[in-house]
């Protein structure tokens, strides 16, 4: 059993990842209006640019996710742990060295598109393979304690950004004013200072230990034994060759998909949204960078971080699906009564229009922010835990892909009014696809590694302990018992 020391150590060291993964995510949208004022004309970033840039993140996290997944079953945990990090603190410090003179807007458009897409792969790999470290190593707390508590981190980012943001515009409020130019170290200092965490917690990643679970039920590279490409495709396709698996694969990318084109539709785009209920505004680019920092620091603050906090501690409560089903109902709502009241004839006051902002970011953290996370990392099997996780969350960038790409688009065709209400029809489903998943609470590991989630019948008794490929699956309410073993042999099967 781990000290309490150790413990602490893997959810620092898991979730400085997902502290670069808020911080790098919100400061986008932070500093492509600073890039407006610098290299474009009019002061503004035009739509198509501004999806670019905002997009090639989520471009990135969708191949790190798919491929790192892969290699985290494949090759083991501790095996590709730490080689994420390198690759969002190379791209992260390619995208701040942007050429200061002779750069094009295109050119800029381009530069920081392609390097956040190499930041987005080592964010993305980060998914899969923290959140089945979480899930597989000595809980700090409860299992679902202990994953969170490490994702947790995305809200601390976020907030930093922001707070880092209004410090470096209060440190160099006299020069811009003299000349706005020095805005260049405004967003260069912003991005750099979000990598410096990770730089040191990269030692201990790369030096991590292999989990247990991993060891006992998939392959020990210590004792030996070795694991392929295609054994991993074989027991995949097994695994998710029974409808009751696929199904659960199907809703965990689902949910996530749905629920990503509404959370990225509005955490993207925060300063134009903060524009839009008339916060954001300003006599100078200046004070207009200001209010962006100052609203986006209430928005967290009243919201988003402590609806990670809540979060927490709700899946050991009342359940993991309940949980995402019922705020997913309630961000509907909301999302619905905040779509009429931003209509011009509805006047409604910039301090209304901001509460219930605030209280759409705490129900949308406290619920399926939270719980999309968990259950992937939970509800599949150590052998293809990794794969089903990466899966899932890359289909998650795949919603955050499609509105980072079409929000300005079609915000400027239908309105934040129209906007909203397309995203509580797309909170309702988020809801009703929930529904397809099996509660996974007061559920072991050890249990649903042995098909617990989904038996009526029968047990399974004295499984291996060093079996590269051991597994036992048994379907639920046939009685009959399917095996796929290595060349270790079950001493015991019971059904």
């Amino acid at each position: 059993m781990a000290s309490f020391g150790a413990k602490l150590r893997f959810v620092a060291t898991a979730g400085v990842g997902f502290f670069a993964d808020g911080y790098l995510n919100l400061t986008i949208g932070l500093v492509v209006p600073i890039l407006g004022y610098l290299y474009f004309q009019d002061d503004k970033v035009p739509s198509v640019d501004s999806d670019i840039m905002k997009g090639g993140l989520s471009l990135g996290m969708v191949v790190g996710q798919l491929l790192f997944g892969i290699l985290s079953d494949v090759c083991g945990r501790h095996t590709v742990y730490g080689k994420e990090l390198l690759l969002t603190i190379f791209g992260t410090l390619l995208v701040v060295l942007l050429p200061w003179n002779g750069m094009s807007a295109q050119s800029v458009t381009a530069w920081v598109a392609i390097f956040r897409v190499v930041t987005g792969v080592g964010i993305g790999a980060d998914y899969p393979l923290s959140s089945s470290l979480a899930a597989e190593k000595s809980p700090f707390g409860s299992r679902a304690i202990q994953v969170l508590t490490v994702f947790s981190n995305i809200g601390l980012g976020n907030i930093s950004a922001s707070i880092v943001f209004l410090i470096l515009l209060k440190a160099f409020k006299g020069a811009i004013a003299n000349n706005i130019s020095h805005l260049e170290w405004v967003w260069r200092l912003l991005l750099g200072i979000g990598i410096v965490p990770a730089l040191f917690t990269l030692y201990a990643r790369l030096t991590i230990t292999e989990t247990t679970p991993y060891k006992q039920y998939v392959c020990d590279d210590a004792a030996g034994q070795k694991r392929t490409f295609k054994k991993q495709w074989e027991e995949f396709r097994e695994y998710f060759s029974h409808w009751q698996h696929a199904k659960v694969l199907f809703a965990t990318s689902a949910s996530w998909f749905l629920y990503d084109i509404a959370y990225y539709g509005i955490n993207l785009n925060q300063s134009i949204i903060l524009t839009r209920i008339g916060y954001a505004k300003g006599a100078t680019p200046w004070i207009t960078l200001y209010h962006t920092a100052v609203g986006n620091i209430i928005i967290q603050v009243a919201g988003y971080l402590p609806g990670f906090y809540v979060g927490i501690f709700l899946p050991d409560c009342i359940g993991r699906v309940r949980q995402q089903f019922w705020t997913s109902i309630m961000v509907c709502i909301l999302y619905a009564i905040w779509a009429g009241i931003s209509t011009q004839s509805a006047n409604t006051p910039t301090a209304g229009l901001m509460v219930i902002f605030a209280l759409s970011q705490f129900l949308m953290t406290v619920g399926p922010n939270c719980t999309t996370f968990l259950l992937p990392a939970e509800v599949f099997p150590t052998r293809v835990r990794g794969t089903a996780h990466g899966i899932s969350a890359a289909s998650g960038k795949c919603g955050a892909i499609l509105t980072a790409f079409a929000f300005g688009t079609v915000e400027d065709a239908i309105g934040l009014e129209g906007v909203l209400g397309l995203f509580s029809g797309i909170m309702l489903l988020t809801a009703l696809v929930t529904l397809l998943i099996p509660e996974t609470k007061n559920h072991t590991l050890e249990g649903i590694e042995n098909n617990g989630l989904y038996r009526t019948s029968g047990a399974v008794t004295d499984l291996p302990n060093s079996s590269c490929i051991t597994y036992v699956n048994v379907e639920a309410g046939n009685g009959e018992a399917k095996t796929s073993f290595g060349d270790d042999q079950v001493k015991k099967l019971a059904v």
